[in-house]
């Protein structure tokens, strides 16, 4: 999984509200920001994140997106007509949220798609697009560097007092990674 910073903000990244949403949730919207240069957000997206400002629970991580789209570093982005017609087609999935349809539709513009739920990101992968969600960025980040290993459980913890959904044997699978480049570290130094 290690990649270097640089490699990362090289990338061109469309995310689904969820990994936004919850990044901004846990206090760590910025590592985005900090490993890549540039997310795109369709603007369906963008609209569903937006729609939090009128919702007690939502109105935080609305203005902390509203903020990172004012300053550039997220993209609001339209669909051209022929992806009109693809997100039409993805949304016919009862699985496929329109939001994420969306995002599958622009997808083959894009190195990576940001996806949490596991209906899109099954879909992403038959679609043969590379995918990321809210664990693996958290994960990324503490890979390159932009957070210490306790930082990294208490995202994990943060994740699931915010009710982001985490099986346990991907919990366990996940902390093995974490655990494994924290041995690599101590080991090298």
């Amino acid at each position: 999984m290690k990649q270097t910073l640089k490699h990362l903000r090289n990338l061109k990244v469309v995310s689904n509200a969820s990994p936004l949403i919850y990044l901004s949730k846990i206090g760590k919207l910025e590592i985005l920001h900090d490993m890549f240069d540039t997310i795109y957000v369709p603007g369906s997206v963008a609209r569903e994140i937006l729609r939090g400002k009128d919702l007690p629970y939502g109105f935080a991580s609305a203005m902390e997106v509203e903020d990172a789209i004012d300053t550039g570093w997220v993209r609001v982005i339209e669909l051209e007509t022929d992806e009109h017609d693809a997100a039409e087609k993805y949304s016919r999935d009862p699985g496929i949220h329109p939001g994420e349809a969306d995002v599958l539709a622009i997808g083959h513009r894009f190195d990576i798609l940001l996806l949490d739920d596991l209906g899109a990101r099954t879909f992403a992968k038959a679609l043969g697009f590379d995918i990321v969600g809210t664990i693996g960025l958290i994960l990324q980040a503490y890979d390159v560097g932009s957070m210490s290993f306790a930082e990294f459980e208490e995202c994990l913890d943060d994740l699931e007092y915010h009710d982001f959904w985490l099986r346990p044997h991907l919990k366990r699978r996940i902390m093995a990674e974490a655990e494994s480049i924290k041995m690599t570290r101590e080991h090298d130094n």
